[in-house]
């Protein structure tokens, strides 16, 4: 059988069978990633119907199925599936009321899957407040070291609290303007991930930069 020879960056012969067995082993990496991925996705969502349910039995105790579907904006034959599984896993508990009713009640099993969900949510809220807060103070730190001494934040952003933070930690003046109003040339001029796409290039053109750039 005559193999195909390719030669490697350090001109070493690469037969067909090494290609092959690189691509197999590649493939494979593939495939256990887009897997790890899908369950990470599957997980997020069952807590997130989890939490849905958990707030409709809060308000309605007797809540129907359809009632909890209707909640979580999914259908009712996808949800007969999940309150299954949850049985399964021991978070959701089922209880006859009667030969055609059924209740349902989260069980302490699924209550703790719940709060742990909100402690990892908040961690990991924690850690990117707190990696955008060091990269921001380093941005306005260089600004001032330019000679800036103001920072003027165009239209809107959910944390312009940290913007904030970072000019008083830094010694710079805090200003807020709406998109509409001239660029201060004199000024460290900031556009907000919340202005309209065209808005933002717009700005960056005129010499702004985007929130969404500094924190990137």
């Amino acid at each position: 059988m005559q193999f195909l020879k390719l030669h490697n960056a350090d001109n070493n012969t690469v037969t067909y069978d090494d290609l092959l067995t690189n691509i197999i082993l590649m493939a494979s990496l593939l495939t256990i990633t887009a897997i790890s991925y899908i369950f990470d996705v599957m997980d997020n969502t069952d807590i997130a119907t989890l939490q849905s349910i958990s707030e409709t039995l809060k308000n309605n105790p007797m809540a129907s199925q359809r009632v909890l579907a209707e909640n979580a904006g999914i259908s009712i034959g996808l949800m007969n599936v999940i309150l299954k599984r949850f049985v399964e896993r021991g978070w959701i508990m089922l209880t006859n009321v009667n030969l055609r009713k059924l209740s349902y009640a989260i069980t302490p099993a699924g209550m703790a899957e719940l709060t742990e969900r909100s402690r990892r949510f908040a961690k990991r809220t924690f850690e990117l407040a707190n990696r955008y807060n060091e990269t921001l103070c380093n941005a306005v730190l260089k600004a001032k070291k330019d000679g800036k001494k103001e920072l003027v934040l165009y239209g809107k952003s959910y944390i312009k609290f940290l913007l904030i933070y970072a000019c008083q930690e830094k010694g710079l003046t805090f200003k807020e303007k709406s998109c509409d109003e001239p660029i201060d040339k004199d000024a460290f001029c900031v556009v907000g991930e919340q202005s309209e796409k065209n808005e933002i290039e717009r700005l960056k053109k005129q010499g702004c930069v985007s929130l969404l750039d500094l924190i990137g």
